[in-house]
């Protein structure tokens, strides 16, 4: 078994051993080697950084890999292999006013989605149930955001009854679909099978706000679930603390808190990770976090707030190994309540315009010139 195939298809995402860390590390480096020889634009960001793969020998080293900020890839494109052979495309949100096309090979495709089919198994997402949907997202077909194939793809983890879209394609633009939303809720109140709310947690607020407002309090199939994703973005300023957002939902749906899960991932680094119930995200085995300085991308102790900053070996077609959000987070290997033994990162917000342009942004521009040469 290649070592990707080892990391990939573990039934429990989170354990971890020498073994398995051995075998990161050596999919790290052929996945770097890959690159190097088959994307000129980052075989010079690499050249110029004075990096190879073999330098790539403890987990300590992994922060000498060449990070790309998804600033970058939101103004480049870097393909390791030729675009024929991608066999989708998904791009970012783009809240920015620019967004990343990340493109996903075939292997690695087959790879991540028996990944996430073990990772949400593990959290028991996945049911044979049928269900109904409330899409907390984009209706797909017009558009090829992430978000709203990450959506899709949820709702296919138990069987579909309906769906029914907060953002509705007419005419090749998207509308808020309330009313529909809303009536669908109510006739899905009426259905003896569960309710599966999925998509964005801004959406999730003003639906269950819009209920609470009109005296809407429903009950819903006890099997009933909201997973969430995607963060605020835009709606930063509307967002309330963990505790009222699950009271919010269980008084006007009948959801407790233990049915509401919170997921992190992004288009530019495609694996997911859940929030536990005392409020962390755990890295699963096949990805490492690294939290950097705001001010030159250097790794900063446990403990202290800065970049968000991803390493993993699961996707071939891009160089997007080791890669730099602009979320601020923290990062701890301390236990957790939970009982879950991986360490766990804890998201802060998101960088402000003068501290991106101080770090991340400042880095994209540097490697855009590099990689221009």
């Amino acid at each position: 078994m290649d070592n990707r195939k080892k990391l990939f298809t573990r039934r429990d995402p989170y354990k971890n051993n020498d073994q398995l860390r051995e075998a990161f590390l050596a999919a790290t480096r052929s996945e770097l080697s890959h690159h190097i020889k088959n994307c000129p634009e980052y075989a010079r960001i690499a050249e110029k950084q004075g990096f190879r793969p073999d330098d790539i020998r403890t987990e300590a080293d992994l922060a000498k890999i060449p990070v790309i900020p998804t600033l970058y890839l939101k103004r480049n494109r870097l393909f390791s292999v030729p675009e024929s052979e991608l066999a989708v495309r998904a791009s970012s949100s783009g809240t920015k006013g620019s967004a990343s096309t990340v493109g996903i090979d075939k292997k690695s495709l087959s790879l991540g989605m028996r990944m996430m089919t073990r990772f949400f198994s593990y959290h028991k997402v996945i049911s044979l149930i049928p269900c109904n949907y409330v899409i907390l997202s984009y209706e797909p077909g017009a558009t090829d955001l992430g978000a709203a194939k990450t959506a899709y793809g949820t709702s296919k983890f138990a069987p579909a009854l309906h769906r029914e879209y907060c953002l509705k394609a007419v005419n090749g633009k998207y509308e808020l679909n309330i009313e529909g939303v809303q009536k669908a809720l109510l006739r899905y109140a009426k259905s003896p099978f569960p309710v599966r709310f999925v998509g964005f947690p801004a959406y999730m607020y003003f639906l269950a706000r819009s209920l609470r407002d009109r005296g809407v309090s429903l009950k819903l199939n006890k099997k009933s679930m909201v997973i969430l994703g995607g963060g605020w973005k835009q709606f930063s300023g509307e967002e309330i603390g963990r505790e009222a957002f699950c009271a919010l939902i269980n008084e006007t749906l009948g959801i407790g808190r233990e049915r509401i899960l919170e997921f992190y991932s992004a288009a530019e680094h495609p694996l997911a990770y859940a929030r536990c119930s005392c409020g962390h995200f755990h890295v699963p085995a096949y990805s490492r976090v690294i939290i950097r300085s705001a001010y030159d991308l250097s790794p900063v102790e446990n403990g202290q707030t800065g970049l968000l900053s991803f390493v993993s070996p699961l996707v071939h077609s891009m160089p997007i190994t080791s890669v730099v959000t602009d979320d601020l987070a923290v990062y701890s290997d301390e236990p957790c309540g939970c009982g879950n033994p991986a360490p766990y990162f804890d998201l802060i917000g998101r960088a402000g315009v003068s501290g991106i342009t101080t770090c991340a942004a400042a880095a994209a521009e540097t490697l855009g010139k590099g990689a221009a040469k």
